[in-house]
């Protein structure tokens, strides 16, 4: 690193190396909640506080970007579409849920450490569920191909057009715009998109530029709050309580990447527990204000890796800039106007990238596919992962993702590690 945890940067590099933390995370956290169809401001305004927050609990001793998690797409959908839709206030529960179980986690790893979260999170369970996730995603990618509400061959084009720029930027570019060849490709489509907007071809809406304030208040959600429909609750509990698990394994991941990348244990400093209950804490607010729930970012630690800057210093000022953002009339209104097919470009990626992690997961600790119980539960969770099958009790209904987890998690408790032949 040329710049450790602790260090203070000249004033001109700092602002520079803050500009490459907001910009490399910046697409995820407006692409997600844009996917979702919950406004972006918040989103942008709940990423810089929670990241604060985030530094806060951790005594600023980890530099890691809190931002929309990509995991919790379905999650909220689904809560939105709950009672009267859109029900912001299902979605806060659920954020009040994930907040619950890392902050008990996190407690739990401070008191006990992280060996009992391994054994009941194994790899061979948390692989797949990362997998299922990307795939179950993709399944929202024809949505996203519309030109003016309706599904065309001109939409889908406009999608294929960003996954093959955002591919040769990620393949071919050089220096700071190979880290960023999301944002690069998306602004390259749209001002394609705009020429043939300006030539009689209707895919750019401008018309929400008209009447645009440079300062503008985001839509907060918690102005949108009906009364709670307790009954309810089963059901957001089962659309969040089994990510929560699956995210609380991705925040490990990323945190152990970070050491490695920086050269100090997170895990111990300040630990596990403190990065777990600072993340809880960012996405119960960020649920709150309308935002997505967060999650850490690997794309921060990816330009941490690249700058060689760890500062906290750096991660606090690009916190406060896309915070400030989010109060930017003009910016805003451009955001709005990116045509969905041109998001679904970058998310039939971002999406892929989710379906890889839970594959590098199987693959990076070594899973032994000779193993019969391993084989058993990667099957059985991958099957049911992407079947569609749901359990419904009238009551309450265990969704497919929940229910993948919830048998690999007891395949994996039952089944002893006898090896085939």
């Amino acid at each position: 690193m040329l710049y450790n945890i602790n260090d203070k940067l000249p004033t001109k590099r700092l602002i520079i190396a803050a500009l490459q933390q907001v910009v490399a995370c910046f697409v995820a956290t407006v692409l997600i909640p844009q996917i979702c169809g919950v406004p972006i401001a918040p989103a942008m305004l709940g990423a810089g506080l929670g990241t604060l927050i985030y530094q806060l609990i951790t005594r600023g001793q980890s530099p890691m970007f809190i931002s929309s998690s990509g995991a919790f797409v379905a999650a909220v959908i689904g809560a939105l579409a709950l009672g009267t839709a859109p029900n912001y206030l299902a979605v806060f529960i659920g954020g009040l849920i994930v907040c619950a179980v890392y902050f008990g986690v996190g407690l739990a790893i401070n008191h006990f450490g992280t060996e009992w979260i391994n054994k009941l999170l194994p790899p061979v369970v948390i692989g797949p569920i990362v997998a299922v996730i990307g795939l179950n995603l993709a399944t929202f990618l024809p949505t996203y191909f519309q030109i003016n509400g309706q599904y065309s061959l001109l939409g889908f084009g406009l999608g294929m057009l960003t996954l093959l720029i955002t591919a040769l930027i990620s393949h071919y570019g050089k220096g700071f715009i190979k880290n960023l060849p999301f944002l690069v490709a998306i602004l390259i489509v749209y001002a394609f998109a705009s020429i043939l907007t300006l030539c009689g071809i209707p895919i750019i809406d401008f018309s929400v530029f008209k009447s645009v304030r440079l300062v503008q208040i985001p839509d907060f959600a918690f102005l949108k709050f009906s009364t709670f429909n307790w009954s309810l609750l089963p059901q957001i509990l089962l659309l969040f309580l089994p990510l929560s698990l699956v995210t609380l394994a991705e925040h490990t991941s990323d945190h152990k990447a970070l050491s490695a990348v920086i050269g100090t244990d997170l895990t111990q400093k300040p630990g596990l527990g403190y990065t777990l209950m600072g993340d809880g804490v960012a996405t119960a607010f960020g649920t709150l204000i309308g935002a997505m729930p967060n999650t850490s970012y690997g794309e921060s630690v990816g330009t941490t890796g690249f700058s060689r800057i760890c500062s906290r210093y750096v991660i606090t000022l690009a916190a406060v800039i896309m915070g400030v953002a989010a109060f930017i009339g003009p910016l805003q209104a451009f955001l709005v106007s990116i045509p969905s097919s041109i998001f679904g470009g970058c998310a039939a990626i971002l999406y892929g990238y989710i379906t890889l992690s839970g594959i590098r997961t199987i693959k990076d600790n070594n899973i032994d596919l000779n193993n019969n119980k391993n084989i058993t539960i990667l099957a059985a969770v991958l099957t049911l992962g992407v079947s569609g099958a749901v359990c419904d009790f009238g009551v309450v209904s265990i969704g497919t993702t929940a229910l993948a987890m919830i048998v690999g998690i007891v395949l994996n408790l039952i089944l002893k590690d006898n090896k085939g032949e």
